[in-house]
């Protein structure tokens, strides 16, 4: 049968299925992309609302974060539904709780409540899963001896880094934004990301928090960014280490000459009954 009449054949069910967890479908990639992109463009658009300037933009803001979260609570319940026997255990995973948090703040931020609106913030989360994703996905298809397959996987490392180093300072520069109002450093979310930024990368702020909860998102801050730091050196390592003495998967291996076979020993006992 061919695979487009195969593909018809299936319940919606299992369309939903491969769209959202197999990655040998070209459905999969279609729909992470777009999700990656309306993730970016959603958080992008929380982060200028609550800069003064972009005061006369709020309606579009608006407009996107609602668009959003719609399809975020469409993907959220499907994911739940398409997900063969272990519902509970996607709903409580990690990047369930991530899914749910996206989505249910909204819902409870009709109220004045920084913290519920900000929190929504949470939802960059949802790149990590994206990209680490399509690197198992080339982990599934990879071949050994393949050289270029190995450097699209340091590639995939790599960005899955730098999407947690950018994820990483946009939580923290909210966190600061939340903690910190009162402080022209983090009057908005982007001057909290800038004073993060200089946290995480170990730079020396000419900022101090005010409060006791900023002094604990600056530590915490703090040890991200190390913690990404250590990363960031194995990563290099792996790949310098690689570059100097070879990759031992992706050399041609040595072809070993065949040792010769071992004649037998004929003893005293095979001679006399030849005989």
């Amino acid at each position: 049968m061919p695979r487009a009449t195969k593909e018809r054949s299936l319940s919606f069910h299992e369309k939903v299925h491969r769209a959202l967890y197999e990655t040998d479908y070209r459905s999969f990639f279609i729909t992470n992309d777009a999700l990656a992109i309306l993730t970016i463009v959603s958080v992008v658009a929380l982060i200028l609302d609550t800069v003064p300037a972009f005061a006369d933009y709020n309606h579009i803001f608006t407009t996107i974060e609602f668009s959003s979260v719609a399809v975020f609570t469409i993907e959220y319940l499907a994911r739940i539904i398409a997900a063969k026997g272990n519902r509970l255990g996607y709903i409580f995973s990690f990047f369930g709780l991530i899914d749910l948090l996206s989505i249910v703040p909204t819902y409870l931020g009709f109220t004045n409540f920084t913290f519920l609106k900000t929190a929504r913030i949470l939802r960059i989360l949802r790149l990590l899963r994206m990209t680490h994703i399509v690197k198992i996905s080339h982990i599934q298809h990879i071949k050994e001896t393949d050289a270029s397959h190995h450097r699209t996987l340091y590639g995939q490392a790599m960005l899955i880094y730098f999407s947690a180093v950018l994820s990483s300072i946009i939580i923290f520069g909210t966190l600061l934004y939340i903690t910190e109002s009162g402080q022209a450093a983090a009057a908005t979310i982007p001057l909290g990301m800038v004073w993060a930024a200089k946290t995480i990368m170990g730079g020396l702020s000419q900022h101090m928090p005010a409060t006791v909860n900023g002094d604990l998102v600056v530590i915490v801050a703090r040890f991200t960014g190390l913690a990404l730091f250590g990363l960031l050196i194995s990563l290099l390592g792996d790949s310098m280490k690689k570059l100097l003495f070879g990759d031992p998967q992706i050399e041609s291996p040595i072809i070993q000459k065949p040792k010769p076979a071992k004649k037998k020993k004929v003893t005293r006992r095979h001679q006399v009954k030849k005989e």
